[in-house]
């Protein structure tokens, strides 16, 4: 059984009627300052059970309280990541503490109302807990924070060493530096066919990945209560820097075994590829090392645009959509969704034994299956809503409370309700939720004034998407002239919906599919006009990073009304098209790359740590 204790300043009947419904056995409440704190004491005391504590204005999602229920052990959710502005006064947090534990959430409860000023929330008392040895297990550390390879094996140290980290008063962005660091140093190693090279490799890419959960964790359970923005974003962009860097070590690393004078097939160096010689994978995606090239580019779309579309559906659903409520039986399952753990798993493994072909065409066919698997889950759970600025309808419930469907509990008073709103003139606001999260440029946002707003986004993206994929597949080396342009025309279709507020229940796909078309179209574009391999790849990371650079952006209330700098997906596809138009695709490519990771470089020293980004209020 489980006692709950509810630190607000006013008891949300909806929340309690959640925690009714999943199964706890007492709710009391208490103010969540000094006083409540002294309350969360007496009651880890004198319950003798497991205890809840519900921090701040916020209702915590219920799928998320069931799951923390579910857990075997303390675990948190500490919200600091849902909040527009990160504000610890509004986000809505919960701990779980195991009865083993109790006496040591007495002692952390009791030394933060002695010091603690002000709301004290969840990271502060996991902070205190954590100090006294307690090891909780955080729920939304991070985007990595899921899977097998990372709940069992990478966690455990991460936390050990983001306990020592605070106690030397780094911070989460010094270890996030040095697991990028770590990276790209693995990165340098996996790009050399010697086996102890990529031992190497696979040392410094464990402790990159360690190091990045510590970062997480450090974040996650500061005594603050919140995740600065710019901190959240470099977070995210170092993993998956480190990830596309891997790719791109991999993919050069063929060009050795291409040599005319190796007798190693091309990308299935290792100690056991030559075994692969004759099968699908030699030639899986094309021969040769633009082949290796190919699969790279299309492992590295299918985590992005996964992870895009789970940022949308974060945002419609104010929930990770990672968060399966799982036992600790369903450990498979977890590692069936191919997170970053898994992933990395899969490279230091097959990468060595094998070379890069099998890496990439396992990460892309298992990616395929497990984005499609999550996907499915996202859109099923997708009817349970009413609207993004409101709380689930209440269809996750487990079924042992469906007795108890109507308890459903309603959204906070402090719910940003405007968050997508118009203005009146008819444009969205620069924090305009979800629609700040597509990247449009000048020419979308002009074109979907036309409609002002009126036309809902996703029909419009699918129908332009459908047609683009089709004439790529038909082969974009057959389009002379100015019909290269057409796909590009295409998707700009999507442009009708730039200005709606994307308050439907399935807008949260829209971002990612967008991304979706600008990749397949620039690397179609990119293979069958000759440009080097290596520039695709570069051209595609840039334009991967500049979308979720865009989605953290409003993602934490500061999304721009229109991608100027970065051309949006609109300017940089019709730019692309031109280029092949006149024959000059690759210096096209190549400036672009590289005028993409310059302003991904000028915006994070120039933009995220900005005092209104880097600090919010």
């Amino acid at each position: 059984m489980t006692v709950a204790l509810v630190l607000a300043g006013e008891a949300d009947g909806g929340l309690c009627g959640q925690l009714e419904a999943l199964g706890v056995r007492r709710v009391d409440t208490a103010d969540r300052t000094g006083p409540g704190l002294l309350s969360v004491a007496a009651a880890a005391r004198a319950a003798g059970e497991r205890v809840l504590i519900c921090v701040g204005e916020d209702t915590v999602p219920e799928e998320i309280l069931a799951r923390l229920i579910g857990e075997g052990a303390t675990a948190a959710f500490t919200g600091v990541s849902m909040h527009p502005r990160g504000r610890a006064d509004l986000v809505g947090g919960a701990l779980l503490v195991d009865t083993p534990d109790l006496d040591a959430l007495a002692q952390g409860a009791e030394a933060l109302a002695a010091t603690y000023e002000g709301p004290a929330p969840v990271g502060a008392l996991i902070s205190e807990l954590t100090r006294r040895g307690v090891s909780v297990r955080v729920l939304d550390a991070g985007p990595d924070s899921e899977g097998a390879i990372t709940q069992l094996i990478v966690d455990p140290a991460a936390r050990d060493i983001s306990t020592w980290a605070a106690g030397r008063q780094l911070t989460p962005a010094a270890l996030y530096g040095i697991s990028l660091g770590l990276g790209l140093i693995a990165a340098v190693w996996f790009s050399e066919l010697a086996v102890r090279a990529k031992l190497l490799a696979v040392v410094a890419l464990a402790g990159s990945f360690v190091l990045g959960r510590a970062g997480s964790l450090l974040a996650a359970t500061g005594r603050e209560g919140r995740i600065r923005p710019a901190v959240s974003w470099l977070g995210a962009a170092s993993g998956l820097l480190t990830e596309f860097g891997i790719y791109a070590a991999l993919a050069v690393s063929a060009a050795v075994a291409s040599r005319p004078q190796s007798a190693i097939p091309v990308g299935l160096d290792g100690t056991f590829g030559h075994a692969l010689r004759n099968t699908f994978v030699a030639s899986w995606g094309g021969t040769g090392q633009v082949g290796v090239w190919r699969l790279a580019v299309a492992a590295m779309v299918v985590v992005a645009v996964r992870q895009l579309a789970g940022l949308g559906f974060e945002y419609t659903a104010r929930a990770p959509g990672n968060l399966f409520p799982r036992s600790v039986k369903r450990t498979l399952e977890q590692a069936a969704t191919l997170p970053a753990g898994e992933r990395l798993v899969v490279i230091a493994i097959t990468a060595v034994l094998f070379g890069p072909r099998l890496t990439f065409l396992l990460l892309l066919g298992w990616g395929v299956l497990a984005a499609g698997y999550v996907l499915a889950g996202q859109l099923a759970r997708s009817a349970a809503f009413t609207r993004p600025d409101r709380e689930w309808a209440g269809a996750s419930r487990q079924a042992g409370a469906s007795g108890q469907a109507g308890a459903s509990g309603q959204a906070g008073a402090s719910r940003q309700a405007g968050a997508s709103r118009q203005a009146g003139d008819g444009r969205l606001a620069p924090d305009s939720g979800l629609a700040g999260y597509r990247g449009d440029g000048v020419v979308s946002r002009w074109i979907g004034g036309l409609v002002q707003g009126r036309l809902p986004p996703l029909p419009p993206v699918l129908v332009g998407l459908f047609v683009t994929c089709v004439l790529t597949a038909l082969g974009l080396a057959n389009l002379p002239g100015i019909l290269v342009l057409t796909p590009a025309e295409a998707m700009l279709l999507a442009s009708l919906g730039a200005r709606h507020p994307h308050d439907g229940r399935l807008d949260w796909l829209v971002p990612a599919l967008l991304e979706t078309g600008e990749c397949v179209f620039l690397a179609a574009l990119g293979f069958s006009h000759h440009v080097p391999a290596a520039l695709v790849f570069a051209l595609l990371a840039g334009v991967i990073m500049r979308h979720l650079d865009l989605a953290y952006r409003a993602r934490c209330g500061q999304g721009i009304p229109a991608d100027r700098f970065g051309l949006g997906w609109d300017g940089r596809m019709l730019l692309a098209g031109l280029a092949a138009m006149i024959g000059i695709t690759p210096f096209v490519y190549a400036a672009l790359s590289g005028y993409l990771g310059v302003l991904f470089c000028w915006d994070f020293l120039s933009g995220w740590l900005h005092p209104a980004v880097g600090d919010p209020v």
